[in-house]
C-alpha cells in the first residue's frame, strides 16, 4: 500500500520515482486554508485512533491502527529512523523503532502524535500532512469495509483534487490506456496519455467521483466511491505502483 508522504516526497523529485509520500504548489494550499485542513484531520484520526482502539482494521493490508499510529509517529517525529521508510537498506532502523513503539501504551502513541510535529518540521507541515492525515483518516473511517465519503468545501476540494492529479501523475504513469479523473465542478485531468487522447478516441478510463474519493482511488485504495467507464476491462490486473 503507497504511504502519502511516500507520493509527495516522490512528485517532489525527493525520492526516486521506483520507491515509496514537497512542489512548490504545495505551498498554494495555504491560502486555502490546506494548514488547517491538515489540523484538523490530525485531530480527527487522533480521536478516532482512540475511540477503535489498537487492534482494529485498516485499508493498509496487514496494519492494525497500532501499527498505523507508530508509522505515522516514526515518519515525523523520529528523524533517526524515518529514512528506512523510503530506503530499504535503512528499514532496520525503522524496525528497530517500531519495536520500541510498540512497547509503550497505545494511547501514549496516539497522543505525542496528536500533539503535532516537532518545531523544525513545521514548516512543512502543511506540504507534508495534507494528505497524509487525509488518506490515512479515511484508511482508519474505512478499515471496517464501510464506505461513508464525506462532504468537504469547495476550497478543500480543490486541494484534494490537486493532490489527485500530483499523486496520479506518478502512479497512472504506466496505466495501460489514458486515465480521466472527473470530480463534480471541477476541470477534468487526464492522466497517462501518453499517444494522445485525441488519436485514442473513446479508448479510455474515465473515473468519476468526489476529489476526496479520487485522491483515495489513485493512492491505491479500493474502498472508495468512484464510478468507472471506458476501458475497464483494459484495467484487470493492474495494480497502483511508485
Amino acid at each position: 500500500m503507497l504511504t502519502p508522504l511516500a507520493c509527495f516526497l516522490r512528485a517532489e523529485g525527493v525520492l526516486p520515482s521506483h520507491r515509496h509520500p514537497t512542489n512548490h504548489a504545495y505551498l498554494d494550499v495555504a491560502r486555502l486554508g490546506a494548514m488547517s485542513f491538515a489540523q484538523k484531520e490530525r485531530e480527527r484520526l487522533a480521536e478516532l485512533f482512540l475511540q477503535v482502539g489498537p487492534d482494529a482494521p485498516t485499508l493498509n493490508e496487514g496494519w492494525t491502527t497500532q501499527d498505523l499510529a507508530i508509522h505515522l509517529l516514526v515518519r515525523e517525529s523520529k528523524p533517526a529512523a524515518a529514512p528506512g521508510i523510503f530506503i530499504d537498506a535503512l528499514s532496520g532502523l525503522t524496525e528497530k523503532e517500531t519495536r520500541k513503539q510498540q512497547l509503550r501504551p497505545y494511547e501514549d502513541v496516539v497522543r505525542e502524535w496528536a500533539a503535532g510535529p516537532p518545531v523544525w518540521m513545521k514548516p512543512l507541515n502543511t506540504a507534508m500532512n495534507t494528505s497524509e492525515h487525509f488518506i490515512h483518516h479515511e484508511d482508519v473511517r474505512r478499515g471496517g469495509g464501510v464506505v461513508e465519503p464525506r462532504e468537504f468545501s469547495q476550497a478543500v476540494n480543490e486541494q484534494l483534487f490537486a493532490l489527485a492529479k500530483r499523486f496520479g501523475a506518478l502512479t497512472m504513469r504506466k496505466a495501460p490506456v489514458p486515465v480521466i479523473l472527473t470530480p463534480p465542478n471541477l476541470p477534468p485531468v487526464t492522466l497517462a496519455d501518453k499517444a494522445g487522447v485525441a488519436q485514442r478516441g473513446d479508448h479510455v478510463l474515465r473515473v468519476s467521483g468526489e476529489p476526496g474519493e479520487l485522491l483515495l482511488w489513485v493512492s491505491g485504495r479500493d474502498a472508495v466511491k468512484v464510478n468507472l467507464t471506458g476501458a475497464v476491462d483494459e484495467f484487470d490486473g493492474f495494480s497502483v505502483k511508485m
